[in-house]
């Protein structure tokens, strides 16, 4: 056992890129010059929800030990580089310093830091194989930094549109996924909406989603809450990517949707990136007029 392998239980870099969700939430909420509290409680805020993170890989791979040894013998308790009680004491002390970094900014922070740890316990211990309320769990939690951001800076108006696009976004990917993943979790017993009520439904509801989403996104400039070009260049990527895998979904027996779930689950994988791009981009614009104006 090593400091290291402790180190890769919490998925430093997938926890690294949850904490920043902080600041660029924060960051394209702001609505006034940032202050030197503010500047601290967004630095506190991506350290809480980095802790928390961790806590979530721990508490995942606890729960999934048996099936690791299987499908990633390499990971640390599965390999024996990290004992299952010492992934505990992990997942014990990773939430206690998200606690305690979210107690320095106020009650709201630790209501959402708590929050965020619950729902991630939840997750791995009952939702996992739940189908569509473990999707909306998931969705859940990527919304949940974007929010702490928003509220890191009290820019309460404009964090909805970070927020919801996380939400919209991870909750119709997941279903895509659990369309892909059909054959498997029959074999899992997992209630995912495809298995229970079949692979066209699932993309029908997938697809409302993601049609809700490019109805919402440009929301935010027709607003001016945001006003760079690089948002509108964003949205409007965002939205031809999202159409342009219609074709994939539609007018196809279900196996070839199955099939083409690779292609639209890659694809919008790039559209979240490009959100997030996108969302960046008008926080550190935010940054640099509020500070120099």
């Amino acid at each position: 056992m090593s400091l290291q392998s402790y180190f890769f239980l919490g998925r430093p870099l997938n926890s690294l890129l949850a904490g920043s969700a902080v600041a660029i939430g924060a960051l394209a909420a702001l609505s006034s010059p940032l202050t030197t509290t503010q500047l601290w409680y967004i630095i506190f805020g991506c350290i809480t929800t980095g802790f928390i993170s961790a806590y979530g890989y721990a508490i995942n791979d606890i729960f999934d030990v048996e099936i690791d040894r299987i499908n990633v013998p390499h990971r640390p308790i599965p390999s024996g580089s990290v004992s299952l009680t010492g992934a505990k004491w992990f997942s014990v002390i990773t939430l206690s310093l998200g606690l305690f970094f979210a107690f320095l900014i106020d009650f709201v922070a630790i209501l959402l830091a708590l929050s965020g740890g619950i729902l991630l316990y939840l997750y791995a211990a009952h939702f996992k194989r739940s189908g569509f309320p473990g999707n909306l769990i998931v969705a859940l939690l990527a919304a949940i930094p974007f929010i702490f951001g928003g509220f890191v800076t009290a820019s309460y108006s404009t964090l909805i549109y970070p927020a919801s696009f996380a939400f919209l976004m991870n909750l119709g990917r997941e279903l895509i996924k659990d369309i892909e993943d059909v054959y498997g979790d029959k074999l899992e017993n997992v209630q995912s909406i495809a298995l229970r009520y079949g692979v066209k439904p699932a993309r029908n509801l997938a697809y409302i989603i993601l049609f809700t989403l490019v109805l919402i996104i440009p929301f935010p400039i027709l607003l001016r809450y945001y006003t760079s070009i690089p948002f509108f260049l964003a949205v409007i990527l965002i939205i031809g990517s999202i159409l342009y895998t219609v074709p994939l979904s539609f007018n196809h027996p279900e196996d070839i949707i199955i099939r083409n779930t690779t292609s639209t689950k890659r694809i919008l994988k790039i559209c979240m990136t490009i959100g997030v791009v996108g969302f960046m981009s008008e926080g550190f614009i935010n940054l640099i007029r509020f500070t120099f104006n």
